[in-house]
């Protein structure tokens, strides 16, 4: 046996095997790197997934943090267009721009965000007209034209970015990936707007026609009349406070023509006595009512008609005066629906909600209500109310449209 070829022989396929080996061994290395190569991308993808889930969320939260600054403060703003008493501009004129937008301001630093206090820039609240049909879009430097109807608002827009509160909001792991933070910000446009229905309790039950309420409103400017002089502004009137607004009469359809009447309305109920419209002075309409079309009696009674109840009812009013700034104030001011007509015993349709300011009240041979038009937006806010309406000096609560 050739024993130097044998052991040729096995050096060869030793040879062979340890080269099999290297690139066996060189595979495994590869495969380890290339494995370690997709757990860093897979972990990059994670870390992502990561960052989305916690920093989006945070920011979710911060963004509502924010929206809810902006809209209290928009409706806080939003009120003191008009003089007020909890605005302090009692004596200006409206719209009152100068006190919305700084009671606006002011009302941003009673909210918080990520634990830290608002802070309202002057220069982040403006303020115009929206049209509350939306045919017109964004808010109005001037009143926009019919058929849009413009009414006051404010618009707030609180923010964190750049130098103010705080700047963008902080990331958590996005901060891996670069995004250190991310600014952030929330708008809200709060509107006072003449009502066009209104909720339960916040109508008087006398309804009076459109001609008397003109006879002493001042529709273009959107306020009462003012006397000239003292002398009554009709028979049977009284005698009037130059530069005041006008005082007068306001007594049943049965002793008076429809430009010097009014009548006790039952609103949706035909219910014809005395004590459910007693009932219905001390507590208002008992469902929520609203402005309709077309004017006239009602062919199918809703919540846009009002009932006209048929009789003067005499022992009413001395319940009235009670109720009036002669006696406990408590319906000193009212909010009635104007309707086109006083056919009684009849649904008439409800064109407006106006407001007025109840002096006091007679019966017996009397039978009147002494009255004057009001517009006092401390007094004259419908509870419960929306929609779109005549000015008629009745007010809705501000409400947010954006």
């Amino acid at each position: 046996m050739d024993h130097t070829r044998f052991r040729g022989g096995r050096s060869s396929r030793a040879r062979r095997h340890s080269k099999y080996a290297g690139l066996a061994s060189k595979r495994r290395r590869d495969q380890r790197g290339a494995v370690a190569i997709t757990v860093a991308v897979l972990l990059t993808i994670l870390l992502g997934f990561g960052a989305l889930a916690i920093d989006v969320g945070y920011l979710f939260v911060v963004r509502n943090e924010l929206q809810n600054a902006a809209d209290a403060a928009a409706l806080a703003g939003a009120p003191c267009i008009y003089p007020r008493a909890q605005c302090g501009n009692t004596k200006s004129t409206a719209p009152d721009w100068a006190t919305a937008q700084a009671q606006t301001v002011q009302s941003v630093s009673l909210n918080k965000s990520s634990n830290v206090t608002l802070v309202g820039y002057a220069t982040d609240v403006t303020y115009g007209y929206w049209d509350v049909t939306g045919s017109v879009k964004g808010l109005q430097t001037t009143m926009p034209a019919s058929p849009a109807v413009g009414e006051p608002a404010v618009q707030v827009v609180v923010t964190r970015s750049g130098t103010k509160n705080g700047g963008g909001v902080p990331s958590f792991l996005a901060k891996v990936l670069g995004f250190q933070s991310v600014p952030e910000s929330a708008v809200a446009v709060a509107v006072i707007s003449d009502p066009g229905n209104v909720g339960t309790g916040a109508l008087f039950p006398v309804a009076m026609t459109k001609c008397m309420y003109d006879q002493y409103w001042d529709s273009t400017n959107g306020k009462p009349k003012v006397a000239t002089a003292t002398t009554p502004p009709g028979p049977g009137q009284p005698n009037q406070v130059a530069g005041q607004p006008y005082t007068f009469y306001v007594t049943s359809s049965y002793h008076a023509g429809p430009c010097e009447a009014s009548q006790w309305t039952t609103f949706d109920t035909t219910a014809n006595d005395v004590p459910t419209v007693r009932n219905l002075i001390a507590s208002g309409n008992p469902n929520p009512a609203a402005v309709g079309s077309p004017s006239g009696v009602c062919s199918t009674a809703d919540n846009t008609c009002t009932y006209i109840q048929p009789g003067t009812k005499t022992t009413l009013y001395s319940s009235v005066n009670a109720c009036s700034a002669a006696g406990t104030k408590a319906c000193e001011y009212v909010l009635i629906p104007i309707v086109q007509d006083l056919t009684t015993s009849s649904y008439e349709r409800i064109l407006a909600f106006a407001c007025v300011h109840i002096d006091g009240a007679s019966g017996g041979s009397a039978k009147y209500i002494q009255m004057e038009m009001s517009n006092n937006p401390d007094k004259c806010q419908a509870s419960g109310a929306g929609g779109i309406g005549a000015n008629y000096g009745a007010y809705s609560p501000a409400r947010l449209v954006e």
